[in-house]
Protein backbone atom coordinates (compact mmCIF):
# COMPACT_ATOMS: atom_id res chain seq x y z
CA UNK A 1 0.00 0.00 0.00
CA UNK A 2 2.96 2.47 1.20
CA UNK A 3 4.54 1.28 -2.27
CA UNK A 4 2.03 2.43 -4.42
CA UNK A 5 1.81 5.84 -2.60
CA UNK A 6 5.56 7.12 -3.33
CA UNK A 7 5.17 5.71 -6.88
CA UNK A 8 2.21 8.13 -7.59
CA UNK A 9 3.85 10.94 -5.59
CA UNK A 10 3.37 13.78 -7.94
CA UNK A 11 6.05 16.42 -5.99
CA UNK A 12 7.29 16.23 -2.49
CA UNK A 13 7.41 19.70 -1.22
CA UNK A 14 11.32 21.06 -0.11
CA UNK A 15 9.38 23.75 3.11
CA UNK A 16 8.35 20.93 4.76
CA UNK A 17 7.04 21.11 8.68
CA UNK A 18 7.62 18.05 10.68
CA UNK A 19 4.08 15.42 11.51
CA UNK A 20 4.54 15.39 15.27
CA UNK A 21 2.93 12.71 17.89
CA UNK A 22 2.11 14.22 21.08
CA UNK A 23 1.07 12.59 24.70
CA UNK A 24 -0.35 15.81 26.15
CA UNK A 25 1.97 14.41 29.61
CA UNK A 26 0.48 11.11 29.69
CA UNK A 27 3.12 8.34 28.31
CA UNK A 28 2.05 5.68 26.33
CA UNK A 29 2.10 2.20 28.30
CA UNK A 30 2.52 -0.96 27.07
CA UNK A 31 -0.82 -2.80 26.52
CA UNK A 32 -2.94 -0.59 27.79
CA UNK A 33 -5.10 2.51 25.79
CA UNK A 34 -4.42 6.35 25.93
CA UNK A 35 -4.76 9.27 23.74
CA UNK A 36 -2.27 10.57 21.56
CA UNK A 37 -2.41 13.58 19.24
CA UNK A 38 -1.35 14.03 15.52
CA UNK A 39 0.08 17.77 14.43
CA UNK A 40 0.98 18.80 11.32
CA UNK A 41 2.61 22.08 11.64
CA UNK A 42 1.06 23.92 8.63
CA UNK A 43 -0.40 23.73 5.85
CA UNK A 44 1.57 23.29 2.17
CA UNK A 45 4.11 25.28 0.16
CA UNK A 46 4.02 27.56 -1.65
CA UNK A 47 0.50 28.24 -2.77
CA UNK A 48 -1.76 24.93 -1.94
CA UNK A 49 -3.81 24.17 1.11
CA UNK A 50 -4.29 20.45 3.15
CA UNK A 51 -7.07 18.59 1.98
CA UNK A 52 -6.05 15.45 3.20
CA UNK A 53 -3.81 13.55 5.83
CA UNK A 54 -3.18 10.11 5.93
CA UNK A 55 -1.30 7.97 8.85
CA UNK A 56 -0.12 4.36 8.56
CA UNK A 57 1.15 2.28 11.35
CA UNK A 58 2.40 -1.28 11.83
CA UNK A 59 1.25 -4.45 12.95
CA UNK A 60 2.47 -3.72 16.66
CA UNK A 61 -0.04 -1.10 17.37
CA UNK A 62 -3.31 -2.73 18.32
CA UNK A 63 -6.08 0.15 17.26
CA UNK A 64 -6.39 3.32 16.24
CA UNK A 65 -9.80 5.42 16.97
CA UNK A 66 -9.74 8.81 15.66
CA UNK A 67 -11.64 11.73 17.45
CA UNK A 68 -14.32 13.68 15.63
CA UNK A 69 -12.32 16.95 14.03
CA UNK A 70 -14.53 20.07 12.72
CA UNK A 71 -14.10 20.35 9.33
CA UNK A 72 -12.69 16.98 8.74
CA UNK A 73 -14.03 13.65 8.00
CA UNK A 74 -12.13 10.29 8.92
CA UNK A 75 -12.11 6.75 7.93
CA UNK A 76 -9.84 3.96 9.61
CA UNK A 77 -8.95 0.54 7.66
CA UNK A 78 -7.23 -2.41 8.84
CA UNK A 79 -4.57 -3.16 6.92
CA UNK A 80 -4.36 -7.13 5.22
CA UNK A 81 -0.83 -7.98 7.14
CA UNK A 82 -1.81 -5.84 10.32
CA UNK A 83 -1.82 -2.70 11.35
CA UNK A 84 -4.07 0.72 10.69
CA UNK A 85 -4.48 3.07 7.93
CA UNK A 86 -6.19 6.76 9.14
CA UNK A 87 -7.47 9.11 6.24
CA UNK A 88 -8.88 12.38 7.02
CA UNK A 89 -10.36 14.17 4.69
CA UNK A 90 -10.94 18.47 5.06
CA UNK A 91 -14.67 19.47 3.87
CA UNK A 92 -14.43 22.33 2.53
CA UNK A 93 -11.52 25.11 1.85
CA UNK A 94 -7.92 23.51 2.97
CA UNK A 95 -5.72 24.59 5.41
CA UNK A 96 -3.89 27.69 5.21
CA UNK A 97 -0.26 27.66 5.15
CA UNK A 98 0.55 29.29 8.83
CA UNK A 99 -2.34 27.08 10.44
CA UNK A 100 -1.46 23.97 12.59
CA UNK A 101 -3.94 21.31 12.16
CA UNK A 102 -4.61 18.85 15.51
CA UNK A 103 -6.18 14.80 15.16
CA UNK A 104 -6.89 13.11 18.51
CA UNK A 105 -6.89 9.35 18.17
CA UNK A 106 -7.25 7.36 21.01
CA UNK A 107 -4.48 4.42 20.96
CA UNK A 108 -4.00 0.79 22.03
CA UNK A 109 -0.36 0.65 22.31
CA UNK A 110 1.82 -2.20 21.44
CA UNK A 111 2.13 -4.74 23.45
CA UNK A 112 5.78 -4.33 24.03
CA UNK A 113 7.31 -1.33 25.09
CA UNK A 114 10.23 -0.01 22.66
CA UNK A 115 9.74 2.83 19.84
CA UNK A 116 7.09 2.89 17.48
CA UNK A 117 6.91 5.02 14.27
CA UNK A 118 3.90 6.43 12.28
CA UNK A 119 3.97 7.45 8.48
CA UNK A 120 2.35 10.56 7.46
CA UNK A 121 1.27 11.68 4.16
CA UNK A 122 -0.45 15.38 3.47
CA UNK A 123 -1.97 15.95 0.68
CA UNK A 124 -2.20 19.34 -0.68
CA UNK A 125 -4.36 21.47 -3.07
CA UNK A 126 -2.04 21.95 -5.32
CA UNK A 127 -1.15 18.26 -6.21
CA UNK A 128 1.97 18.48 -3.93
CA UNK A 129 2.44 16.45 -0.62
CA UNK A 130 4.88 15.90 2.31
CA UNK A 131 5.42 11.91 3.33
CA UNK A 132 6.79 12.18 6.73
CA UNK A 133 8.69 8.82 7.03
CA UNK A 134 12.23 9.29 6.90
CA UNK A 135 14.06 7.13 10.01
CA UNK A 136 16.18 9.76 12.14
CA UNK A 137 19.48 9.28 12.59
CA UNK A 138 22.62 10.96 13.83
CA UNK A 139 24.54 13.30 11.68
CA UNK A 140 26.75 12.45 9.21
CA UNK A 141 29.36 13.67 6.92
CA UNK A 142 26.46 13.18 4.10
CA UNK A 143 23.21 13.48 5.99
CA UNK A 144 21.75 16.30 8.53
CA UNK A 145 19.67 15.15 11.29
CA UNK A 146 16.88 15.58 11.38
CA UNK A 147 16.09 14.92 7.93
CA UNK A 148 13.79 17.16 5.91
CA UNK A 149 10.53 14.45 6.61
CA UNK A 150 11.43 12.79 9.65
CA UNK A 151 9.16 9.91 10.74
CA UNK A 152 7.05 10.61 14.24
CA UNK A 153 7.70 7.96 16.83
CA UNK A 154 6.58 6.97 20.22
CA UNK A 155 8.21 5.67 22.82
CA UNK A 156 6.04 2.89 24.51
CA UNK A 157 6.86 1.99 28.55
CA UNK A 158 6.56 -0.75 30.16
CA UNK A 159 3.54 -0.88 32.74
CA UNK A 160 6.23 -1.16 35.56
CA UNK A 161 7.84 1.91 34.16
CA UNK A 162 4.74 3.91 34.22
CA UNK A 163 4.24 2.66 38.09
CA UNK A 164 7.64 4.21 38.93
CA UNK A 165 7.39 7.42 36.91
CA UNK A 166 3.97 7.74 38.45
CA UNK A 167 5.27 7.05 42.08
CA UNK A 168 8.44 9.42 41.66
CA UNK A 169 6.14 11.91 40.87
CA UNK A 170 3.67 11.66 43.27
CA UNK A 171 6.59 11.76 45.96
CA UNK A 172 7.83 15.09 44.54
CA UNK A 173 4.58 17.01 44.63
CA UNK A 174 3.75 15.57 47.98
CA UNK A 175 7.40 16.97 48.67
CA UNK A 176 6.90 20.23 47.33
CA UNK A 177 3.81 21.07 49.51
CA UNK A 178 5.37 20.00 52.62
CA UNK A 179 7.54 22.92 52.54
Amino acid sequence: MLAAFNLATPLITNASAHAIIELNGVSAVAGTTSAMTLEIQHGCLPSGKTVKVEAFVGKPWRALTPKQVDGWSSTVEKQPKGGWHITWVKQGAGVDFAKPTFFPITVAWPKNPGAYGMSVWQTCSDGSSNYWNEKVTPATATADSPPLTPKPEVLVIAKSDAAMSTKSSSSRTATAHAH
